[in-house]
């Protein structure tokens, strides 16, 4: 059966999205299921998997994750495979456990801005400050070429993925329908990203369609990261992962009384909700705030 779903799925999911499915089950759920008929797999059978999963001390998410393959796949069995009910679904997800807040690690805009000082080349240099200014996606900022660069916006509907085929990175459709945005940019930004046109447009062959940061080809992710670790150790900041920008991105619009909703919607989160729960502890405590409006209303 899991031959079958594999196939099901293969034209269902992107590349990268199948990746990752694949690499569930063959890590966590095969090494424990493989053996058994489907219809055998019973109450008893996968509370002893949840509760063998629990001991890895996966994060929630995670083991949020491997409940729903299992749902999907016994799903998928129900509609072709005659099973008659899914235990995954009977059971339930696994119970959080002490990780309601995320950890978020990000640069103050003091840390960034000793980072970008000893950056001391243009298109890194440009790239970082757009991963900072704007809380792109490492990916939907590699796909963006010329064409996507209009006055003060930036298009984004496209992302680079990680893996390669024949050797160039394979373009895709963002992660969900709300991360197809249109990003407005600060006119610091906007002014780097022309000085940048302008330095490609020194090459001959330049038009439109070349990537802005690389230029026929991307940049590679991982001289990105390689990148970025000398500059820290130059700057004397923390490490941070590139991912982490985004973060640094949100803190500093948080930091400046941005609304959660504007945030959510320049990062092109699928919902509020992700934004709340991922931020929600950076949010600046303003009750005092609040009692001021109060007191200000009753004195009137």
């Amino acid at each position: 059966m899991y031959c079958n779903y594999k196939n099901y799925i293969k034209i269902k999911q992107k590349r990268q999205s199948y990746r990752k499915t694949i690499s569930k089950f063959e890590n966590h759920i095969l090494p424990y299921f493989k053996n058994y008929k489907v219809r055998f797999i019973d109450a008893k059978v996968y509370t002893k998997w949840q509760t063998e999963i629990e001991q890895k001390g996966f994060k929630h998410r995670t083991n949020s994750s491997l409940h729903g393959s299992m749902v999907t796949i016994l799903n998928y069995a129900i509609k072709f495979h005659g099973l008659k009910e899914n235990i995954a679904s009977k059971i339930g997800n696994f119970k959080r456990k002490g990780d309601l807040i995320r950890k978020v690690d990000f640069w103050t805009l003091d840390e960034f801005k000793s980072f970008i000082k000893v950056v001391d080349d243009i298109v890194y240099k440009t790239f970082f400050e757009t991963l900072y200014y704007t809380g792109l996606r490492q990916g939907e900022a590699l796909a963006l070429t010329w064409n996507d660069f209009k006055n003060d916006l930036l298009d984004i509907h496209k992302t680079i993925s990680k893996e390669k085929e024949n050797g160039e990175y394979i373009i895709n459709t963002p992660k969900t329908l709300k991360s197809i945005r249109i990003v407005k940019l600060d006119n610091s930004l906007v002014k780097n990203l022309l000085e940048l046109k302008k330095y490609y447009q020194n090459f001959v062959d330049f038009d439109n369609n070349w990537y802005i940061f690389g230029g026929i080809i991307p940049l590679a992710p991982t001289t990105i990261g390689r990148r970025k670790n000398i500059y820290c150790e130059k700057a004397k900041v923390k490490k941070i992962r590139i991912h982490d920008f985004r973060h640094s991105h949100a803190s500093l619009l948080l930091s400046l009384g941005a609304p959660i909703t504007v945030i959510s919607k320049r990062l092109g989160h699928s919902d509020i909700n992700m934004t709340l729960n991922t931020y929600s502890h950076l949010i600046p405590k303003d009750e005092d705030k609040a009692i001021e409006f109060i007191n200000k209303i009753k004195l009137k």
